[in-house]
């Protein structure tokens, strides 16, 4: 599906729809012979949801993630100059997105204001935490989400921990009146990453 003119932010909710429409019909060919059973307990029947669930869960966070890591080229950022995607970096973590690079990020020297890393959760919930102790010299951590709202109690929970939401414009609207001023669009995002590597 072509997509030339659509900006970071449509791109990346587009291409993610389309990619589970196919992942749906390919999930429906494999599993419908399977689902039909007959099942000769309640166990078989769990086992074969849980496989797909999990399936479904695994697909679509590395989804996601690859979409991103897409589109940041797409927008003239270049891996391993200006982000690096996956790096293991202190004590084994692997942040998904290091701004500008994993040697900016080990080197002593380097400014940490012009430090940025990017977690890739297709929804937040609690999941959010998991990420406040990944790339300790970077206070705040942002996180690229297409959860669509969260409370007004859950946000300031999470902006009081340092972390800072990066959501696709078009899903906004789904936020509370009082939070959206404070979302980051994928656009800004990667124009202010961008703008790192000027300084």
């Amino acid at each position: 599906r072509r997509d030339a003119g659509l900006g970071p932010d449509a791109r990346l909710v587009r291409r993610r729809r389309c990619e589970f429409e196919i992942f749906q019909s390919v999930e429906s060919a494999f599993y419908a012979p399977r689902i039909r059973g007959p099942f000769e307990s309640i166990e078989p029947f769990l086992a074969l949801a849980q496989t797909l669930l999990q399936s479904r869960k695994a697909r679509s966070g590395k989804s996601l993630e690859l979409h991103a890591r897409e589109i940041l080229v797409e927008e003239g950022l270049a891996a391993g100059r200006d982000f690096d995607h996956g790096a293991v970096i202190e004590d084994g973590k692997r942040p998904d997105f290091i701004f500008p690079s994993r040697t900016a990020y080990e080197d002593p020297a380097f400014p940490p204001d012009r430090l940025r890393m990017l977690a890739v959760k297709t929804t937040c919930r609690d999941r959010w935490r998991q990420i406040l102790n990944e790339a300790g010299r970077i206070p705040r951590k942002d996180l690229l989400t297409l959860q669509e709202g969260v409370s007004e109690n859950q946000f300031r929970e999470m902006t009081a921990a340092g972390v800072r939401l990066v959501v696709p414009s078009g899903l906004h609207d789904a936020f509370p009146k009082a939070v959206q001023p404070r979302l980051t669009s994928l656009e800004a995002y990667i124009g202010e990453v961008r703008s790192l590597a000027v300084k």
